[in-house]
């Protein structure tokens, strides 16, 4: 399973942060994290985070 989805789906199932999230799907950053979140989903993490909570 990739890094990108195996942290989306702890984003969506927790009250972590993204950089926590980041930091245990492997990335070094948040900083490093983010686009590649962006180029699997379509939208930062923090945006896709919210959007979820709103459901």
């Amino acid at each position: 399973m990739r890094r990108e989805q195996t942290s989306g789906e702890a984003s969506r199932e927790s009250n972590r942060t993204v950089a926590t999230v980041a930091l245990e799907g492997g990335y070094e950053s948040e900083a490093a994290f983010s686009p590649a979140f962006k180029r699997m989903v379509g939208q930062p993490p923090a945006a896709w985070k919210r959007a979820q909570a709103s459901r």
